[in-house]
């Protein structure tokens, strides 16, 4: 029960864990509108292992059993692959992109425009006092966008409502601005149902409150930035129950102080009911639906990962050395749409409240919203036969 890869000499790698199926194993809102976590006896066992070693290491015994998607670094970044996951009945549930050179030709710019647009909230020690035991862990998670909360319509949360010039000039900045148009093509490509249901969620907001996403297709992004002291992001274990059933989207990005900073070994992504876990070096966007699966980082440079014979994989022998400075520098970017956004659109009124009163059931199918999004994309024909055996 181990996922098997294959990797083209053209294209993308293809990962498919047999065992998992999103519908049947993600984690859905009994309501329908969003993602849930995981039981409670479960997922305090994990947070309490997680946090019980440095860098998730009380974890180890557990995560050496998952099943390791490394990244392979080429000479030219032309020539490195994207990734995409497969669960058993063939639905692509996430895909990781190759390193884009453009983002990385601009790390510079990209480094300027989130200092920024976070350093004063960073030298802030009350803001600092805020975020201390986050969900998520204790860096500044700097989010920007429409909300529509206990609104009865969405509006830009406060921290944008409150500072609109820092606010559009960061989104304005043309390197953020080709990042939004890249994460919007890529989404289109790769999840045309999510993409959609988007589009059409984005339209009725703009007929009804006249309202555009400010992102492409999403109507949040969260920079992750850390305080004085601390080295990187590094997020704890969590579902983003709150989101919809969709995908959201993740950036990878290093500051200067990240020149050091080993992918290989630091802050993989732990994938829980898929049972994988996945590098994510800088530069590259990784989709998923985050709503739907428990995943947190954890460091694998102590883990010997258990693999079928023939897998070449990453191992405490083979691995880098760890050096000084080498878990330093490493932020991320989320772009996401939580579930209230959604709602409007598919009851055709401005609260869940008000749809209730008109008949509306306040419930929305999860397996049919799953099914909109991931179902109907990719048919796997296995090709098994050679000329020669009909020859």
């Amino acid at each position: 029960q181990r996922l098997r890869s294959n990797e083209h000499s053209r294209g993308a790698m293809c990962s498919k864990p047999p065992p998992f199926s999103l519908q049947r194993d993600a984690l859905f809102s009994p309501v329908g509108w969003q993602g849930a976590a995981p039981p409670p006896l479960a997922r305090k066992k994990i947070l309490r292992l997680h946090r019980s070693q440095a860098h998730g290491r009380g974890l180890h015994p557990y995560i050496s059993k998952f099943y390791p998607v490394p990244y392979k670094i080429c000479d030219s970044i032309r020539d490195e692959r994207s990734t995409v996951f497969v669960d058993s009945a063939s639905v692509i549930f996430m895909f990781r992109s190759s390193r884009i050179s453009y983002l990385k030709d601009n790390a510079d710019k990209i480094e300027n425009t989130i200092t920024e647009l976070c350093s004063a909230d960073l030298k802030s020690p009350a803001i600092r006092a805020q975020c201390k035991g986050g969900m998520r862990g204790d860096h500044l998670p700097k989010i920007l966008g429409h909300q529509c909360q206990s609104a009865t319509r969405p509006q830009l949360n406060a921290w944008h409502a409150h500072n609109p010039e820092a606010a559009e000039t960061f989104i304005n900045d043309s390197t953020i601005q080709s990042l939004i148009g890249i994460v919007t093509n890529m989404v289109t490509i790769m999840f045309p149902g999510v993409a959609a249901r988007f589009l059409a969620d984005a339209k009725w907001h703009e007929e009804r409150y006249g309202i555009k996403p400010l992102f492409g297709l999403f109507w949040n992004m969260c920079i992750n930035a850390w305080f004085p002291g601390q080295k990187g992001i590094h997020c704890d274990p969590h579902a983003d129950k709150k989101n919809q059933i969709g995908v959201c989207v993740l950036f990878i990005y290093v500051l200067k102080t990240g020149l050091n900073f080993d992918h290989t070994q630091r802050t993989w992504l732990v994938i829980w009911e898929a049972v994988v876990v996945v590098e994510l070096p800088p530069w590259t966007i990784t989709m998923y639906p985050s709503a739907l699966l428990y995943h947190f980082n954890i460091d694998v440079d102590k883990i010997q990962f258990v693999t079928t014979e023939g897998n070449a994989r990453p191992t405490w022998e083979n691995a880098t050395p760890i050096v000084d400075g080498d878990d330093c520098g490493r932020g991320s970017c989320v772009f996401f749409n939580q579930s209230t956004m959604c709602q409007g659109p598919a009851t055709g009124f401005d609260t869940i409240a008000q749809a209730k009163l008109h008949g509306h059931s306040g419930r929305k199918d999860h397996r049919e919203s799953a099914q909109e999004a991931f179902e109907h994309h990719l048919i796997l024909v296995p090709v098994n036969q050679s000329i020669e055996a009909i020859s």
